[in-house]
């Protein structure tokens, strides 16, 4: 894998909760890789409540995985 993160300035507060700016960069072949994986996902059946309880509900899930994969940069 190719993709990197690094620091744009040094922080000033010494916490660690401390949000702090960064770039990420990964290569194309690395991103490609990605959004392939994505849509190999195998999905489970969708759940059997119309609430939170469960978790994020299935669809909304697939809904996320298709943006990242077709509309997110």
């Amino acid at each position: 894998m190719t993709s990197t993160m690094t620091p744009l300035d040094t922080p000033r507060q010494t916490t660690t909760d401390a949000i702090r700016p960064f770039r990420f960069h990964a290569s194309d072949e690395d991103l490609a890789d990605l959004r392939q994986r994505i849509k190999a996902t195998r999905w489970p059946e969708k759940e059997p409540v119309a609430d939170f309880s469960q978790g994020v509900p299935l669809a909304t899930m697939q809904k996320l995985a298709r943006y990242w994969t077709t509309e997110y940069d």
